[in-house]
Order: structure tokens, then sequence, then C-alpha cells
């Protein structure tokens, strides 16, 4: 999705993306798996057109979800990406308002100004 992404937006978007790859990683590792080779094997599972790979740590493998019939609470999931959407929003609201702001307080020489153009 990334690649249709016009302009500079498209970095963010890819970044987000691969930002998931954390959860694959930690889930890999916490079962004694590899996690280069689980994420590569993930990676080449979707690029084969599958859309319901995961980590099966009951045997550790890399095998579709709904066909080994494991499943999961998509409430939960939705929660925890909803927060962590506010979380990265409201982050970049404060980066963009310190942004923003010019750093050594207000302009005293304009502030002395009258307005009528004349200097006191």
């Amino acid at each position: 999705m990334a690649k249709s992404e016009p302009g500079l937006d498209q970095y963010a978007v890819e970044k987000f993306g691969v930002s998931f790859e954390i959860i694959a990683r930690i889930l890999s590792e916490n079962c004694g798996m590899k996690a280069e080779a689980v994420i590569a094997d993930i990676y080449s599972a979707i690029a084969a057109g599958s859309k319901t790979t995961g980590i099966d740590c009951s045997d550790s493998t890399v095998k579709c979800a709904k066909e080994a019939e494991i499943y999961d609470s998509i409430e939960g999931k939705s929660w925890a990406l909803k927060l962590a959407f506010d979380i990265v929003l409201t982050l970049l609201k404060v980066d963009q308002i310190i942004m923003s702001k010019p750093a050594g307080g207000p302009n005293l020489s304009k502030a002395a100004q009258r307005p009528d153009g004349y200097d006191d």
C-alpha cells in the first residue's frame, strides 16, 4: 500500500507497516524460534497470497492460522491498535506544536513599534 501513496507519505506508511514486525519478532523469540527466519517465512507466505499467516508456538512453525484453527479475540487486538494509534497521533501533535513555535520568545523590536509604523 505504501508504494501507491503520493509524496513523502509513502515513507511514513511503509515504516508504520514495518513496525508491526515487532509482534512477530517478540512472539517468535518467546517461543524459542529465530526471529529473522520467522519474519522471512511470514513475508514469503504473504508474497504467495496468504492473508492469514501466523506463528504456531506449539510446534514452532509459520502456518495459515485459519487452517490450523488458531483463533484470537479481535476485540483485544482492535483496542490495542486504537490505543497505539492514539499515542502516535498525540506524539505527532506535540511534535508539531513544538516545531511551530519559534524559540527565544517574542520579538521585542516589533512589539515596541507603534501601529502607525513610526518608532517612539
